[in-house]
């Protein structure tokens, strides 16, 4: 699984960034991981356009299906990244949370480039 992965010093956490071909290979491969039982529901992961999973407080996941690989996604589930993170710590200050949010953002978008992944502006039908 390749992967980017960030480091956030402030919250003393890592986020590990994914584009994936399989969604719910890679969510199994993670549970596996873990050590951790995936839900009953899991297998509805191969309709799902991302997803957020964390087993910590100290690694978090954020996994984009690479045909849904839109502006759209991943401000949803950046979103989710940073309000765990936050909630976590009990951490209820608006501008901590856009800067953590801007601080992911960059991130990924350096690394797409890098990749040279092409973001979708919507998704296709």
């Amino acid at each position: 699984m390749k992967c980017l992965s960030i480091k956030v010093d402030i919250y003393n956490c890592k986020i590990f960034f994914v584009v994936t071909e399989n969604l719910l290979k890679d969510a199994l491969f993670l549970y596996k991981k873990y050590k951790i039982v995936p839900p009953e529901d899991v297998g509805e992961l191969r309709d799902n356009e991302g997803l957020y999973l964390t087993f910590n407080i100290s690694n978090h996941y954020l996994l984009i299906d690479n045909k849904y690989l839109t502006h759209n996604t991943l401000a949803h589930e950046i979103h989710h990244v940073v309000n765990n993170i936050t909630n976590d710590r009990d951490v209820d200050d608006e501008e901590a949370e856009a800067w953590l949010c801007g601080f992911i953002t960059e991130k990924i978008y350096l690394y797409l480039e890098k990749q040279k992944m092409k973001i979708n502006h919507v998704i296709s039908e």
